[in-house]
Protein backbone atom coordinates (compact mmCIF):
# COMPACT_ATOMS: atom_id res chain seq x y z
CA UNK A 1 0.00 0.00 0.00
CA UNK A 2 1.84 2.48 -1.09
CA UNK A 3 3.02 5.04 -3.78
CA UNK A 4 5.51 4.07 -7.18
CA UNK A 5 8.42 5.82 -8.48
CA UNK A 6 7.96 6.31 -12.36
CA UNK A 7 11.67 4.44 -12.73
CA UNK A 8 13.77 5.42 -15.61
CA UNK A 9 13.01 6.87 -18.84
CA UNK A 10 16.41 9.10 -19.31
CA UNK A 11 19.93 7.66 -18.47
CA UNK A 12 22.01 11.28 -16.93
CA UNK A 13 24.60 10.74 -14.93
CA UNK A 14 24.66 10.42 -10.97
CA UNK A 15 24.56 13.58 -8.93
CA UNK A 16 24.39 13.83 -4.83
CA UNK A 17 20.74 14.99 -3.68
CA UNK A 18 19.46 15.99 -7.05
CA UNK A 19 16.09 16.87 -7.76
CA UNK A 20 16.29 15.58 -11.54
CA UNK A 21 16.24 11.81 -9.50
CA UNK A 22 13.76 9.31 -11.26
CA UNK A 23 15.80 9.99 -14.44
CA UNK A 24 17.40 7.06 -14.20
CA UNK A 25 19.53 9.20 -11.45
CA UNK A 26 19.55 8.04 -7.63
CA UNK A 27 18.00 10.14 -4.85
CA UNK A 28 20.83 10.13 -2.48
CA UNK A 29 24.82 9.43 -2.80
CA UNK A 30 24.50 6.41 -0.53
CA UNK A 31 22.12 3.88 0.74
CA UNK A 32 23.40 5.30 4.57
CA UNK A 33 21.53 8.76 3.15
CA UNK A 34 18.83 6.36 2.05
CA UNK A 35 17.67 4.25 4.24
CA UNK A 36 16.56 6.62 7.26
CA UNK A 37 13.77 8.89 7.94
CA UNK A 38 14.31 11.82 5.02
CA UNK A 39 13.53 15.84 5.78
CA UNK A 40 10.25 16.46 4.80
CA UNK A 41 9.50 19.06 2.40
CA UNK A 42 7.51 22.22 2.71
CA UNK A 43 4.15 21.00 0.65
CA UNK A 44 1.25 19.99 3.22
CA UNK A 45 1.40 16.79 2.05
CA UNK A 46 5.05 15.73 2.03
CA UNK A 47 5.84 12.28 2.47
CA UNK A 48 8.49 9.79 4.13
CA UNK A 49 7.25 6.40 4.83
CA UNK A 50 8.14 3.08 5.01
CA UNK A 51 6.11 -0.47 4.70
CA UNK A 52 6.87 -4.28 5.43
CA UNK A 53 4.34 -6.82 3.91
CA UNK A 54 5.62 -10.66 5.54
CA UNK A 55 4.00 -13.86 5.52
CA UNK A 56 4.83 -17.70 6.17
CA UNK A 57 4.19 -20.66 4.45
CA UNK A 58 1.87 -21.76 7.68
CA UNK A 59 -0.31 -19.41 7.38
CA UNK A 60 0.96 -16.11 9.26
CA UNK A 61 0.63 -12.53 8.04
CA UNK A 62 2.12 -9.37 9.17
CA UNK A 63 1.48 -6.46 7.08
CA UNK A 64 2.42 -2.99 9.04
CA UNK A 65 3.61 0.54 7.38
CA UNK A 66 3.34 4.31 8.27
CA UNK A 67 4.11 7.31 6.41
CA UNK A 68 5.27 10.41 8.19
CA UNK A 69 3.66 13.42 7.50
CA UNK A 70 4.16 17.35 8.04
CA UNK A 71 3.09 18.40 12.13
CA UNK A 72 3.46 14.69 13.39
CA UNK A 73 0.63 13.27 10.97
CA UNK A 74 0.99 9.23 9.99
CA UNK A 75 -1.26 7.52 8.06
CA UNK A 76 -0.38 4.42 10.26
CA UNK A 77 -1.52 0.63 10.49
CA UNK A 78 -0.96 -2.94 11.34
CA UNK A 79 -2.12 -6.18 10.44
CA UNK A 80 -1.39 -9.07 11.93
CA UNK A 81 -2.54 -13.01 11.31
CA UNK A 82 -2.25 -15.99 13.72
CA UNK A 83 -3.68 -19.13 12.35
CA UNK A 84 -4.63 -19.82 15.86
CA UNK A 85 -6.57 -16.67 16.97
CA UNK A 86 -7.27 -14.80 13.44
CA UNK A 87 -6.59 -11.19 12.38
CA UNK A 88 -5.93 -9.36 14.46
CA UNK A 89 -5.64 -4.94 13.61
CA UNK A 90 -4.91 -1.77 15.28
CA UNK A 91 -7.84 -0.09 17.30
CA UNK A 92 -8.60 2.66 14.57
CA UNK A 93 -8.55 0.57 11.22
CA UNK A 94 -10.20 0.87 8.65
CA UNK A 95 -8.70 4.38 9.74
CA UNK A 96 -5.20 5.05 9.44
CA UNK A 97 -4.78 8.50 10.94
CA UNK A 98 -2.47 8.46 13.41
CA UNK A 99 -0.35 11.10 15.24
CA UNK A 100 3.30 11.05 16.29
CA UNK A 101 3.30 12.79 20.60
CA UNK A 102 7.37 12.29 21.41
CA UNK A 103 8.36 9.51 19.92
CA UNK A 104 11.83 8.65 18.61
CA UNK A 105 13.48 10.81 16.20
CA UNK A 106 15.79 8.24 14.72
CA UNK A 107 11.77 5.51 14.19
CA UNK A 108 8.85 5.26 12.31
CA UNK A 109 5.92 4.87 13.65
CA UNK A 110 3.31 6.24 16.54
CA UNK A 111 0.72 4.91 18.84
CA UNK A 112 2.81 1.84 19.58
CA UNK A 113 3.94 1.60 15.81
CA UNK A 114 8.11 1.17 16.03
CA UNK A 115 10.20 0.75 12.71
CA UNK A 116 13.90 1.42 13.40
CA UNK A 117 16.58 1.51 10.67
CA UNK A 118 19.22 -0.30 12.26
CA UNK A 119 22.25 -1.20 9.61
CA UNK A 120 21.51 0.57 5.91
CA UNK A 121 19.98 -2.25 3.71
CA UNK A 122 20.69 -4.93 5.93
CA UNK A 123 18.67 -4.71 9.02
CA UNK A 124 15.47 -3.19 10.85
CA UNK A 125 13.61 -3.33 13.61
CA UNK A 126 9.97 -3.66 13.95
CA UNK A 127 8.54 -3.68 16.96
CA UNK A 128 4.81 -2.59 18.37
CA UNK A 129 2.84 -2.44 21.93
CA UNK A 130 -0.38 -1.90 22.56
CA UNK A 131 -4.10 -3.05 22.16
CA UNK A 132 -5.47 -4.95 18.86
CA UNK A 133 -8.85 -6.29 18.04
CA UNK A 134 -9.92 -9.10 15.98
CA UNK A 135 -11.22 -8.50 12.46
CA UNK A 136 -14.44 -10.36 12.73
CA UNK A 137 -14.79 -9.82 16.17
CA UNK A 138 -13.79 -5.64 16.63
CA UNK A 139 -15.22 -6.08 20.48
CA UNK A 140 -12.92 -8.49 21.18
CA UNK A 141 -9.33 -6.94 22.16
CA UNK A 142 -5.70 -8.18 22.99
CA UNK A 143 -2.97 -7.12 24.05
CA UNK A 144 0.19 -7.46 21.79
CA UNK A 145 3.41 -7.02 22.40
CA UNK A 146 5.56 -7.75 19.12
CA UNK A 147 9.73 -7.87 18.82
CA UNK A 148 10.76 -9.06 14.81
CA UNK A 149 13.79 -8.08 13.06
CA UNK A 150 14.48 -7.90 9.20
CA UNK A 151 17.52 -8.96 7.81
CA UNK A 152 18.62 -9.33 4.18
CA UNK A 153 21.76 -10.00 2.26
CA UNK A 154 20.21 -9.32 -1.28
CA UNK A 155 19.81 -5.83 -3.12
CA UNK A 156 17.57 -3.39 -3.00
CA UNK A 157 15.41 -3.06 -6.08
CA UNK A 158 15.56 1.12 -6.85
CA UNK A 159 12.37 2.10 -8.97
CA UNK A 160 14.38 5.42 -9.74
CA UNK A 161 17.36 3.49 -11.17
CA UNK A 162 16.30 0.13 -11.83
CA UNK A 163 13.20 -0.23 -14.02
CA UNK A 164 13.56 -1.11 -17.62
CA UNK A 165 13.17 1.11 -19.93
CA UNK A 166 10.63 -0.34 -22.12
CA UNK A 167 7.64 -0.64 -19.77
CA UNK A 168 8.07 3.26 -19.01
CA UNK A 169 8.38 4.23 -22.61
CA UNK A 170 4.86 1.94 -23.58
CA UNK A 171 3.37 3.50 -20.41
CA UNK A 172 4.40 7.27 -21.81
CA UNK A 173 3.56 6.55 -25.06
CA UNK A 174 -0.24 6.06 -24.50
CA UNK A 175 -0.39 9.28 -23.23
CA UNK A 176 -1.13 12.62 -24.80
CA UNK A 177 2.33 14.55 -24.87
CA UNK A 178 2.55 18.38 -23.68
CA UNK A 179 4.57 20.73 -21.68
CA UNK A 180 2.08 20.06 -18.98
CA UNK A 181 2.16 16.45 -19.01
CA UNK A 182 6.30 16.53 -18.55
CA UNK A 183 5.31 19.09 -15.79
CA UNK A 184 3.31 16.37 -14.12
CA UNK A 185 5.33 13.45 -14.40
CA UNK A 186 8.14 15.06 -12.65
CA UNK A 187 5.56 16.88 -10.04
CA UNK A 188 4.43 13.17 -9.42
CA UNK A 189 7.91 11.59 -8.36
CA UNK A 190 9.13 9.93 -5.59
CA UNK A 191 11.99 7.95 -4.55
CA UNK A 192 10.64 4.71 -4.24
CA UNK A 193 12.73 1.39 -3.39
CA UNK A 194 11.85 -2.86 -2.18
CA UNK A 195 14.35 -5.13 -0.76
CA UNK A 196 13.41 -8.68 0.41
CA UNK A 197 14.49 -10.70 2.98
CA UNK A 198 13.66 -12.85 6.47
CA UNK A 199 11.72 -11.91 9.40
CA UNK A 200 12.58 -13.37 12.76
CA UNK A 201 10.79 -12.87 16.42
CA UNK A 202 7.87 -13.38 18.66
CA UNK A 203 4.78 -12.06 19.79
CA UNK A 204 2.69 -12.00 22.51
CA UNK A 205 -1.18 -12.21 22.43
CA UNK A 206 -2.27 -11.67 25.86
CA UNK A 207 -0.52 -14.32 27.90
CA UNK A 208 0.63 -16.31 25.25
CA UNK A 209 4.00 -15.99 23.33
CA UNK A 210 4.46 -17.05 19.34
CA UNK A 211 7.24 -17.49 17.67
CA UNK A 212 8.00 -15.68 14.12
CA UNK A 213 9.61 -16.86 11.02
CA UNK A 214 8.31 -14.69 7.97
CA UNK A 215 9.47 -13.95 4.57
CA UNK A 216 8.60 -10.99 3.13
CA UNK A 217 9.37 -7.34 1.74
CA UNK A 218 10.19 -4.17 2.92
CA UNK A 219 9.78 -0.35 0.93
CA UNK A 220 10.85 3.17 1.73
CA UNK A 221 8.95 5.98 -0.08
CA UNK A 222 10.02 9.45 0.41
CA UNK A 223 9.54 12.95 -1.84
CA UNK A 224 7.71 16.03 -2.28
CA UNK A 225 4.14 14.92 -1.72
CA UNK A 226 1.87 12.42 -2.01
CA UNK A 227 -1.57 13.14 -3.77
CA UNK A 228 -4.14 9.78 -3.16
CA UNK A 229 -6.53 11.39 -5.19
CA UNK A 230 -4.43 10.90 -8.81
CA UNK A 231 -5.02 7.26 -8.09
CA UNK A 232 -7.40 5.61 -10.10
CA UNK A 233 -6.38 1.82 -9.07
CA UNK A 234 -3.43 -0.55 -8.57
CA UNK A 235 -2.66 -4.18 -7.93
CA UNK A 236 0.72 -5.66 -6.22
CA UNK A 237 1.64 -8.44 -5.46
CA UNK A 238 4.54 -9.50 -2.90
CA UNK A 239 5.46 -13.42 -3.42
CA UNK A 240 7.71 -15.54 -1.98
CA UNK A 241 8.52 -19.28 -3.63
CA UNK A 242 9.20 -22.54 -1.51
CA UNK A 243 12.24 -22.40 -3.75
CA UNK A 244 13.78 -19.05 -2.81
CA UNK A 245 12.50 -16.46 -5.63
CA UNK A 246 11.09 -13.34 -4.49
CA UNK A 247 9.03 -11.23 -6.76
CA UNK A 248 6.83 -7.97 -6.37
CA UNK A 249 4.44 -7.99 -9.75
CA UNK A 250 1.81 -4.94 -10.15
CA UNK A 251 -0.14 -2.83 -12.28
CA UNK A 252 -0.55 0.87 -11.77
CA UNK A 253 -3.33 3.18 -12.94
CA UNK A 254 -2.55 7.16 -12.29
CA UNK A 255 -4.50 8.93 -15.46
CA UNK A 256 -2.62 12.53 -14.53
CA UNK A 257 0.45 10.43 -15.52
CA UNK A 258 -0.04 6.90 -16.86
CA UNK A 259 -3.41 5.34 -17.37
CA UNK A 260 -1.38 1.93 -17.53
CA UNK A 261 1.79 0.96 -16.25
CA UNK A 262 3.43 -1.88 -15.12
CA UNK A 263 6.52 -2.35 -12.72
CA UNK A 264 8.21 -4.62 -10.48
CA UNK A 265 11.18 -7.08 -9.99
CA UNK A 266 11.88 -10.63 -9.11
CA UNK A 267 14.64 -11.98 -7.33
CA UNK A 268 15.77 -16.33 -8.74
CA UNK A 269 16.35 -18.53 -6.65
CA UNK A 270 20.01 -17.92 -7.22
CA UNK A 271 19.72 -14.29 -5.53
CA UNK A 272 19.83 -12.02 -8.80
CA UNK A 273 17.81 -9.55 -9.30
CA UNK A 274 15.69 -8.59 -12.69
CA UNK A 275 13.12 -5.48 -13.55
CA UNK A 276 9.88 -6.89 -14.83
CA UNK A 277 9.14 -6.75 -18.96
CA UNK A 278 5.95 -7.32 -19.30
CA UNK A 279 2.53 -8.36 -17.78
CA UNK A 280 -0.56 -9.15 -19.22
CA UNK A 281 -2.69 -8.39 -15.62
CA UNK A 282 -5.30 -5.92 -16.86
CA UNK A 283 -6.84 -3.94 -14.36
CA UNK A 284 -10.32 -2.78 -16.13
CA UNK A 285 -10.59 -6.92 -15.95
CA UNK A 286 -10.46 -7.21 -12.42
CA UNK A 287 -12.57 -6.14 -9.79
CA UNK A 288 -13.07 -2.67 -11.53
CA UNK A 289 -16.25 -1.85 -9.52
CA UNK A 290 -14.95 -2.43 -6.43
CA UNK A 291 -14.54 -5.86 -5.82
CA UNK A 292 -10.98 -7.62 -6.51
CA UNK A 293 -10.84 -11.21 -7.25
CA UNK A 294 -10.34 -14.03 -4.71
CA UNK A 295 -9.22 -16.67 -7.68
CA UNK A 296 -7.41 -15.26 -10.99
CA UNK A 297 -4.24 -16.05 -12.53
CA UNK A 298 -1.86 -13.81 -14.95
CA UNK A 299 1.90 -14.21 -16.56
CA UNK A 300 4.61 -11.69 -16.61
CA UNK A 301 8.37 -11.45 -18.48
CA UNK A 302 11.60 -11.27 -15.67
CA UNK A 303 15.24 -12.04 -16.86
CA UNK A 304 14.29 -13.73 -20.21
CA UNK A 305 11.79 -15.83 -18.99
CA UNK A 306 7.92 -16.23 -18.84
CA UNK A 307 5.85 -17.04 -15.33
CA UNK A 308 2.67 -18.30 -14.96
CA UNK A 309 0.73 -17.02 -11.38
CA UNK A 310 -2.10 -18.63 -9.66
CA UNK A 311 -3.46 -16.16 -6.73
CA UNK A 312 -5.96 -18.02 -4.16
CA UNK A 313 -6.78 -15.40 -1.56
CA UNK A 314 -7.65 -16.13 2.14
CA UNK A 315 -7.98 -12.88 3.64
CA UNK A 316 -9.23 -9.78 3.07
CA UNK A 317 -9.02 -6.77 5.41
CA UNK A 318 -9.14 -3.38 4.18
CA UNK A 319 -8.30 -0.17 5.09
CA UNK A 320 -8.77 4.05 4.10
CA UNK A 321 -5.76 6.36 3.35
CA UNK A 322 -5.58 9.80 3.07
CA UNK A 323 -7.17 12.95 5.09
CA UNK A 324 -10.29 12.48 3.83
CA UNK A 325 -10.06 9.03 2.88
CA UNK A 326 -9.18 9.25 -0.59
CA UNK A 327 -7.91 5.72 -0.98
CA UNK A 328 -9.03 2.25 -0.11
CA UNK A 329 -6.99 -0.42 0.19
CA UNK A 330 -7.65 -4.02 0.05
CA UNK A 331 -4.96 -6.16 1.32
CA UNK A 332 -5.09 -9.60 0.04
CA UNK A 333 -3.49 -12.55 2.60
CA UNK A 334 -3.25 -15.42 0.08
CA UNK A 335 -1.06 -18.31 -1.32
CA UNK A 336 0.56 -18.56 -4.70
CA UNK A 337 1.41 -21.16 -7.24
CA UNK A 338 4.11 -19.63 -10.15
CA UNK A 339 4.89 -21.99 -12.87
CA UNK A 340 4.00 -24.77 -10.37
CA UNK A 341 6.06 -23.50 -7.61
CA UNK A 342 4.08 -22.77 -4.30
CA UNK A 343 4.30 -19.51 -2.62
CA UNK A 344 3.02 -17.30 -0.14
CA UNK A 345 2.47 -13.13 0.25
CA UNK A 346 -0.16 -10.63 -0.35
CA UNK A 347 -1.96 -9.13 -3.08
CA UNK A 348 -2.76 -5.31 -2.32
CA UNK A 349 -5.12 -3.59 -4.23
CA UNK A 350 -5.93 -0.13 -4.61
CA UNK A 351 -9.03 1.66 -5.92
CA UNK A 352 -9.87 5.88 -5.61
CA UNK A 353 -12.27 6.39 -2.79
CA UNK A 354 -14.91 9.25 -3.37
CA UNK A 355 -17.14 9.37 -0.62
CA UNK A 356 -15.25 10.89 1.49
CA UNK A 357 -14.16 10.43 5.61
CA UNK A 358 -17.83 9.13 7.34
CA UNK A 359 -18.83 11.91 9.54
CA UNK A 360 -18.58 9.50 12.90
CA UNK A 361 -14.83 8.72 12.26
CA UNK A 362 -13.29 12.38 13.47
CA UNK A 363 -9.99 13.74 12.83
CA UNK A 364 -9.41 15.23 16.23
CA UNK A 365 -6.43 15.33 18.17
CA UNK A 366 -5.45 17.17 20.88
CA UNK A 367 -1.74 16.89 20.49
CA UNK A 368 -1.92 17.03 16.80
CA UNK A 369 -3.17 20.31 17.17
CA UNK A 370 -1.12 21.98 19.15
CA UNK A 371 1.62 20.39 16.71
CA UNK A 372 -0.52 22.29 13.92
CA UNK A 373 -0.76 25.74 15.77
CA UNK A 374 3.16 25.91 16.39
CA UNK A 375 3.58 24.86 12.44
Amino acid sequence: MYQRTLGKWKHVKQSKNSSQSGYGLKSRASSVEMDRLQPLSDHPKAIDAVYFNTASSDGYHLVVGTAHRPHGVVNGFMILKVPEIGILETLKLPDTLIFRTGEDEKSYGAEGIKLTPVKPMKCWKIQYNGKMKLHDQPDKVFTVALKLEFTSSLPYFDFDTDMKESPVAVAMAREPWSREYFQALQSFHQTHYEQHGSFKGEVKIDDKTYRLLLDGVRDHSYGYKREWSDFHRYALHFITLENGARMNIGVVSIPLVFSRLILGYMYKPDGSLHAIENCDLKLEEHGEHGTPPLDYSFSFEAGGKNYYVQVNVKDVPEFFMGWEWEARVVEQLAQFTVNGVRGWGAAEWEYRHLEGRPDHVSTADPSWTKQLNKG
